[in-house]
């Protein structure tokens, strides 16, 4: 499946979550290893690759990083001559791509075009160590704009995500989505997650809310939602993104 997307545009906006990351120097410190699943241009992928310390002198991280796509032609072949820690894996993102486990996945505007998303989620908590980190941008098909409702259907996207399913999907794929990271841009069709990679096994997908609470999967209010109402409520949900701010999910 060819999927074609302005890569400027794109890694424009990647650069807003990548440029908060830059941020940390402990949690770059710990990574060595990083997959960019479906890393169409490759210009995420890169900065990956490319990415030095903050320190003096500058140093480069070194990080070995696995560019993973079904088509790997539209990626510069300057970026891979000039990036040596950077691999090119021609494949579908939706099986079991990468060689080893690594410590990061990076998930930019692709996860939306998996056309089995559990399937995709289980492949990717497979390919990440233990506490090992998901960050994952989609857009969601249905969102409201200045006061007005937007629903668009794009080519090859089969899903309409928002994201309180997108946490009970994680969850039931086994990520930890208490100690986790959720964000949703206001009058934009984004939402963000940056999740880890649990001590869990992924739950059938006849899993509840209760059972994601008994595993401490999800945080207090998406609990004490469920407590309340029998059901998760986006109204009650409470999250926190990387800028270490919280967000209620309707304000």
């Amino acid at each position: 499946m060819a999927l074609f997307k302005n890569p400027y545009l794109s890694h424009e906006h990647s650069l807003e979550v990548l440029n908060l990351l830059y941020g940390y120097d402990s949690f770059l410190d710990s990574l060595t290893s990083i997959a960019d699943m479906g890393c169409g241009s490759g210009l995420d992928a890169e900065w990956w690759a490319s990415l030095m310390t903050r320190d003096e002198p500058v140093e480069p991280r070194n990080y070995t990083v696995y560019a993973v796509d079904q088509d790997l032609s539209r990626i510069d072949p300057d970026i891979l001559s000039r990036n040596p820690n950077l691999i090119p894996i021609e494949r579908n993102f939706e099986e079991r791509a990468v060689p080893r486990q690594v410590d990061l996945i990076w998930a930019h505007d692709t996860f939306q075009y998996a056309l089995d998303p559990f399937k995709c989620l289980r492949v990717w908590k497979e390919t990440l160590q233990e506490n090992g980190m998901l960050i994952l941008t989609i857009p969601q098909g249905t969102y409201v704009k200045n006061s007005s409702l937007v629903v668009e259907q794009h080519d090859h996207q089969y899903y309409n995500y928002n994201i309180l399913n997108l946490i009970y999907m994680l969850a039931i794929s086994g990520f930890d989505c208490r100690d986790a990271y959720f964000y949703r841009k206001r009058s934009t069709p984004w939402l963000y997650a940056a999740v880890y990679a649990s001590q869990h096994e992924p739950l059938t997908q006849q899993a509840t809310w209760y059972d994601l609470a008994e595993r401490n999967l999800v945080n207090d209010s998406v609990i004490n939602s469920v407590n309340q109402h029998g059901y998760a409520r986006m109204e009650d949900l409470v999250v926190t993104w990387l800028d270490k701010d919280y967000y209620k999910i309707t304000d």
